[in-house]
């Protein structure tokens, strides 16, 4: 899913980690349903709302004391200024990305940087571990 203001990797990693294990307590389906199902179109940012439970001093370790709330993109058409479609990021759209948040089942959530070499897409990862 799109996510507008996606700040950087060093930032949205532990905020998504923390949304893992204590807003959505291990839930991946949940915290997918939250993220991707339930959206329209995509996020204009993802914010600390998703830290919602989380202990109050560790929240600001995570978010350096700032609060800021979830939205999601509105109001979006298309070139033809009809409704757009929700479009859904896969490996097959990613000319425009510097890097993508994957969650997978197993509970990782893997940042990747893609990178286009002239000789198709190299994807580079680190796993978060919870």
């Amino acid at each position: 899913m799109y996510v507008h203001f996606d700040g950087y990797p060093d930032s949205k990693l532990p905020l998504l980690l923390a949304a893992y294990q204590h807003r959505f307590a291990g839930d991946v389906e949940a915290m997918a349903r939250h993220l991707i199902d339930e959206v329209h179109h995509g996020w204009e940012e993802l914010g600390t709302d998703l830290l919602d439970g989380f202990p109050a001093a560790l929240r600001r370790s995570v978010t350096g004391g700032q609060e800021y709330p979830s939205r999601q993109l509105t109001n979006v058409y298309s070139t033809d200024r009809t409704p757009a479609e929700r479009e859904l990021i896969t490996q097959d759209g990613t000319d425009d990305l510097d890097w993508a948040y994957v969650l997978h089942p197993r509970g990782c959530l893997r940042t990747t940087a893609v990178s286009h070499k002239g000789y198709g897409l190299v994807l580079e990862h680190a796993c978060g571990v919870w």
